[in-house]
């Protein structure tokens, strides 16, 4: 239970920089992804029956994440939100995995579904990182692809 709490204290710490530091692409993948931790932790099964079957809860919940996730990745102005959204996609085939083959073992299908979490928070403090680096060299970024580079 412990690295699930420290999954939460990394996440937080990662939303609050790219809300104090990020433009808006990393504030809304970062409010993204703390909505989604928080949905996931009060919409999944009981312990006891957690990952025994495919957690479709949790299945909608990241299927609505990755629908942000798209949005962004088609609008924003960076390139690290296809990656972050790439990998967000390999979670999502952890429950297709188990929906098509019930044999997979619990714990598989667990960490399957999660490992993937912690490389997308990785990308979000890098591009909130570079995001910060071209204000300070440049004094602006833009956001958005279709943007207007005049309008800051």
């Amino acid at each position: 239970m412990d690295r699930i709490w420290i999954f939460y204290a990394v996440l937080l710490a990662a939303s609050a920089f790219a809300l104090w530091r990020g433009g808006a692409p990393e504030r809304l993948v970062g409010l993204a992804l703390l909505l989604a931790a928080v949905s996931t932790q009060v919409l999944q099964d009981d312990m006891p029956i957690r990952f025994a079957g495919v957690e479709l809860k949790v299945l909608l919940v990241d299927v609505a994440l990755l629908g942000v996730m798209l949005a962004i990745t088609l609008n924003a102005d960076r390139f690290w939100p296809a990656w972050a959204t790439a990998l967000h996609i390999l979670g999502i085939g952890a429950h297709l995995a188990r929906a098509i083959s019930p044999d997979v073992i619990r714990l598989t299908y667990a960490v399957l579904a999660a490992a993937w979490s912690y490389p997308i928070i990785v990308l979000l403090v890098i591009g909130t990182i570079r995001h910060a680096s071209r204000i300070r060299s440049k004094g602006w970024d833009l956001d958005w692809s279709r943007q207007d580079p005049t309008v800051r």
